[in-house]
């Protein structure tokens, strides 16, 4: 692989990484009471706490020039936010659903630091 396509590929993941986090986000922070308990977050609070922070982060994925600052932000964002949400869970379905989460964070995490590499690559 090129770094020109190591470049567009990251690129690419970091805009569809802002669509979903901004989607994500917005369904956090409307319905938390609905959503949050899926990720096992039980307060009302807490999924829309973590739902801003998506919304924060989703225009600099999508839109920030370069991206890769956009995308190591959501990498440290998604660790904290597994530990957060890990840590907040009260019983034992919201601690299963939290662990299921925080392995996807944690898988979404790689995949964000590979493409900030690929992206710190091209723009040094």
């Amino acid at each position: 692989m090129t770094a020109s396509t190591r470049k567009t590929s990251a690129q690419a993941l970091s805009t569809t990484a802002g669509i979903v986090t901004a989607i994500a986000g917005s369904a956090l922070l409307y319905a938390p009471t609905r959503l949050g308990p899926l990720i096992g977050l039980t307060s009302k609070r807490d999924a829309q706490l973590v739902g801003v922070l998506d919304l924060a982060l989703s225009p600099g994925l999508m839109f920030g020039r370069p991206q890769w600052p956009w995308l190591a932000a959501r990498a440290v964002s998604n660790v904290a936010t597994g530990a957060f949400t890990l840590r907040r869970a009260k019983d034992g379905a919201s601690r299963r659903n939290a662990r299921v989460f925080s392995t996807l964070l944690a898988a979404a995490t790689v995949t964000d630091l590979r493409a900030v590499r690929a992206l710190a690559r091209t723009t040094a």
